[in-house]
């Protein structure tokens, strides 16, 4: 519980102040512990932050499985209400280094399941074609394309969540239709491409 107490108060200064503003000693103040108490939970601030990260990250609905391919075009529906619910906090910590440091340490868990949940459709794709492709259609219910339909575009969230929709159902009827363009650009090897999480032909 003195755990969760932290995080949550993390999660409240991180709404509306910079993550690269906070320390272990304003988080013990601001959660009302003292600051061994912190320590002891996380040493450093990399600690706190990654900790956070994994935290926030089921909240966000990013930690399940894909569902099948004809239900991928609702996975907007499904992920931008939470984006929406925790949105201020989205805008403080997105392109923040120390965050950006932990969705890179994240990114092929993440981003290498879902090559390997859209792959079992696809089985047939070569691996180039499936990671551009299924990260193609992954980047459409992403938080960083939320973030910019709603405030870039300055759609409402059923606007976004239908125009992230359309996007996913359009991109997988191409990737059934021919791929082929796909294998027609420079391969630069990806951590997701040589840790074997992608499906198809060798």
């Amino acid at each position: 519980m003195t755990r969760e107490r932290i995080l949550m108060a993390a999660k409240d200064y991180l709404e509306k102040e910079s993550i690269e503003s906070l320390s272990l000693r304003k988080i013990a103040s601001l959660s009302g512990v003292s600051p061994p108490t912190v320590y002891a939970h996380f040493a450093t601030m990399d600690d706190l932050v990654a900790a956070f990260f994994q935290w926030l990250k089921p909240r966000l609905g990013l930690d399940k499985p894909l569902p099948s391919l004809a239900e991928l075009p609702t996975m907007p529906q499904r992920l931008f209400p939470l984006y929406d619910q925790y949105g201020a906090l989205l805008r403080n910590l997105m392109n923040q280094p120390s965050w950006d440091r932990q969705r890179y340490a994240d990114r092929d868990n993440r981003l290498g399941g879902w090559i390997a949940g859209i792959g079992v459709a696809f089985p047939d794709l070569t691996p180039t074609q499936l990671r551009r492709g299924a990260l193609a259609i992954a980047s459409f219910w992403s938080p960083t394309y939320w973030l910019w339909l709603m405030d870039t575009c300055r759609f409402a969230p059923e606007e976004a969540q239908a125009v992230a929709s359309w996007g996913v159902r359009a991109l997988i009827e191409a990737l059934k239709a021919d791929p082929s363009g796909l294998d027609r650009l420079p391969v630069s090897p990806t951590v997701a491409e040589t840790s074997g999480t992608h499906r198809g032909k060798p």
